[in-house]
């Protein structure tokens, strides 16, 4: 459920933050771009966690004892 409420709260500021990014440059806003680039984002967001847990030292030392 976390990743769903995650996701749609990702999916909704990244619209905020294409909205604002277009109008202070005076660019169009487009929607659909926002999106995409949003889930993207959030996609990384879900990998990072066990990519870092991976590449942790402490954590393999502390299964270890």
């Amino acid at each position: 459920m976390r990743y769903v409420a995650t996701l749609v709260w990702g999916v909704i500021l990244g619209q905020v933050v294409g909205f604002l990014v277009s109008a202070l440059s005076g660019g169009t806003y487009d929607p659909k771009m926002a999106g995409i680039t949003s889930i993207l984002f959030v996609i990384i967001l879900f990998a990072l966690p066990p990519i870092m847990k991976h590449f942790d030292s402490t954590a393999t030392d502390k299964k270890a004892n």
